[in-house]
């Protein structure tokens, strides 16, 4: 359902039955994006950053203020490019595996670290710029 022109039926809570003062709300086209859901339904989507954060005082980043633009979405030239599946580096190459294999390979990993060589031995090198990675981007042990 798409939102209306009136505060009261769009998300952003904009009136937007007459002109927006300037500062009250930055959109750009980064911010938005149309994506499918798994039973194929498509949603548009808005990422805006949070007025209450004490962090950002409610602006958002360079990085965090286009992060609907990396979400995937089949027909944009980053979704073209972008992961479906868990990949597995072989030492040769890379293929595809499960979400299931994926978790064991790297619980069963974790496992025999911590019983053979401690906790000690466990590093773990991850960063995220706040947003579709939760963490897990960029993240090897």
């Amino acid at each position: 359902k798409e939102g209306g022109r009136a505060p009261e039926q769009n998300a952003l809570n904009v009136d937007f039955t007459r002109q927006v003062p300037p500062m009250q709300i930055t959109m750009t086209p980064a911010m938005v994006n149309r994506i499918k859901d798994n039973d194929g339904s498509e949603h548009n989507i808005m990422i805006i950053p949070d007025k209450e954060c004490e962090v950002n005082k409610g602006l958002s980043s360079t990085r965090g203020g286009q992060m609907a633009s990396i979400m995937y979405s089949e027909n944009t030239p980053i979704g073209e490019r972008r992961l479906k599946v868990p990949m597995l580096y072989t030492g040769d190459d890379w293929i595809e595996t499960t979400w299931q294999q994926s978790m064991d390979i790297y619980a069963g990993l974790t496992k025999r670290i911590l019983d053979e060589d401690g906790p000690e031995q466990i590093l773990f090198n991850l960063f995220d710029h706040g947003g579709a990675g939760g963490g897990f981007e960029n993240t090897w042990a």
